[in-house]
């Protein structure tokens, strides 16, 4: 019989996830999202008649004499056809398996992309070309925090046009400064999975601690300028100066270009939303670095384009498109869409221009720690342009 209790195998297709685990004997108990679904010998399972685009969290028991010897959870989603063009991180199937002997991540790999780079709380744990990981050194019981991220050219969307888009993007490189480490033709994708301490969750699910509902959450999205003053990209205005923010990412600071927060209270079907989106003055200085003028941006096009409050889960689609009111430039642009469900678990989705600032935050319950969903830093002014290649980003949970 084999010393590990793993997931070997999981096959995913419209509607249907099958999966087998190493036979160590005994009695085998699969649950779905808390529901027993399957009881038997055999080594194997499939499910059918799922949704498209959902996570569903299976719990398998191996008993011997009615004892539970151990435990595997996985994470994972049906395979969807329609795929999200203008953000295909929202439509991939990823996949992640936890067991006493191993963490393993897998995804659907992006059209065009070859190498991932793994992270861990931060840190870069591997580079691998294939659209798996296994972690077999980690700590049982403190929470963990995976990101996969890779690129590829924008001339490799599903987006109409980017073959026009990214000979511009190319073009414009021509003229940004050259310690840029990332061609502004080059879109990067971020997928990450946030997972509770492995220890709590590798339990029978009699002694399983289910998380406490949620009936509260926040979520905050800001965009700034790291620098107190930064250079103009266009050498031919006057106002060769905007101010800056002169800060680093920080949840509660009130220095911004914009701010957008949310507030969810699933308590309070009558009233569960409160929006709220600010604009930050903006300031131009000529070469003399004395102010020349000042106006703050219309935040009309910051839109809450759809919220969906239900018995058990929220859904919302943000867009943001703020220009500076002192220039002709483009504007900050991104969109987010996110489902946010009161067991504690959500799934949250979107892409931005590469400048500048952007972070992302998220607040449940009452506590008073904030979550950092999403941190990118500005490649400078020029990549606003319009033509360069958005970041995309993905961020899911297990509890």
């Amino acid at each position: 019989m084999p010393d590990r209790f793993e997931i070997t195998s999981v096959t995913h297709e419209v509607g249907r996830i099958a999966f087998e685990w190493d036979d160590a004997g005994g009695m085998y108990h699969v649950y779905k999202d808390g529901e027993h679904i399957y009881e038997g010998t055999s080594p194997d399972f499939q499910d059918t008649d799922l949704l498209a685009d959902t996570f569903y969290k299976y719990t398998i028991e191996r008993h011997v004499n009615d004892e539970v010897k151990d435990v595997v959870v996985m994470q994972t989603s049906t395979f969807s056809m329609e795929k999200n063009k203008s953000n295909p991180l929202q439509s991939l199937v990823t996949t992640t398996i936890i067991a006493r002997t191993q963490i393993a991540l897998s995804w659907e790999r992006l059209s065009d992309t070859e190498t991932y780079i793994i992270y861990r709380n931060g840190e870069q744990l591997d580079q691998v070309d294939s659209n798996r990981f296994i972690d077999r050194d980690f700590t049982m019981d403190e929470p963990i925090t995976y990101a996969i991220y890779c690129e590829r050219s924008i001339v490799q969307s599903e987006v109409t046009f980017n073959n026009a888009r990214s000979f511009i993007a190319k073009a414009l490189g021509l003229f940004l400064p050259k310690d840029k480490e990332k061609p502004a033709y080059i879109e990067g994708f971020t997928m990450m999975k946030s997972i509770n301490s492995p220890s709590a969750l590798l339990t029978s699910i009699y002694d399983y601690q289910k998380p406490a509902t949620v009936n509260q959450w926040n979520f905050r999205y800001k965009t700034f300028l790291e620098a107190d003053l930064v250079e103009n990209p266009n050498v031919l205005s006057p106002n060769r100066y905007f101010k800056g923010d002169d800060r680093q990412f920080d949840p509660e600071s009130d220095a911004f270009r914009t701010f957008v927060d949310i507030e969810i209270h699933t308590n309070n079907p009558e009233d569960p939303l409160t929006f709220t989106k600010r604009v930050g003055e903006s300031v131009a200085y000529g070469l003399d670095k004395k102010i020349r003028d000042h106006a703050t941006a219309s935040d009309e096009e910051i839109i809450l384009k759809q919220f969906d409050y239900g018995r058990d889960e929220t859904r919302f689609n943000l867009e943001h498109a703020v220009g500076n009111p002192l220039t002709t430039a483009p504007d900050i642009n991104y969109e987010v869409q996110a489902v946010l469900r009161r067991n504690g678990t959500y799934d949250m989705t979107g892409f931005h221009d590469q400048s500048p600032n952007h972070e992302i935050y998220l607040r449940k319950g009452e506590t008073n720690r904030w979550i950092p969903v999403h941190q990118s830093r500005s490649e400078g002014l020029a990549y606003m342009s319009g033509v360069t290649a958005y970041q995309y980003w993905r961020f899911t949970n297990i509890n």
